[in-house]
């Protein structure tokens, strides 16, 4: 009886693979010189440098669109690591057509926690976009 039972659930999986999507190259990520970099205060008003230290996508697609799910590494460096602090990040990945209108948009704010004794601190952020056929991405930091 268990076996019979397996069987079936397999049979039902099997039919279900129409329901995969297509893996694809990912578009060119562009992150503009003035967005991927930026000084900003922390809740104790010291200057602290927010960057991208590294992406990972990944991409499928279902014939229309391209849907992209992104690992964005952003670092925070300080100098003063005398106490701890919060530094507020806000993230964002924009896809436009070929009109270069924006055609979808994910944002993502936080607040990176700054532990007393640590100048540089990671933290990896996943968000996800649907991009047009030959659109283009852009991220950034505001």
């Amino acid at each position: 009886m268990v076996k019979f039972i397996i069987l079936c659930f397999f049979l039902i999986l099997n039919g279900c693979s129409t329901l995969k999507k297509n893996v694809v190259g990912c578009p060119t990520v562009i992150a503009p010189k003035k967005a991927a970099e930026v000084v900003v205060k922390s809740e104790n008003k010291l200057p602290v440098y927010i960057g991208f230290r590294g992406i990972k996508s990944f991409c499928t697609t279902d014939n229309n669109n391209i849907e992209m799910e992104i690992s964005v590494n952003v670092r925070a460096i300080r100098k003063d690591t005398k106490i701890e602090d919060f530094v507020p990040v806000n993230i964002s990945l924009v896809s436009t057509d070929l009109n270069n209108k924006e055609y979808d948009r994910d944002d993502f704010t936080y607040s990176q926690f700054l532990l007393k004794g640590s100048k540089i601190v990671d933290r990896a952020t996943i968000l996800y976009i649907k991009i047009p056929n030959r659109g283009q991405v852009y991220l950034g930091l505001r």
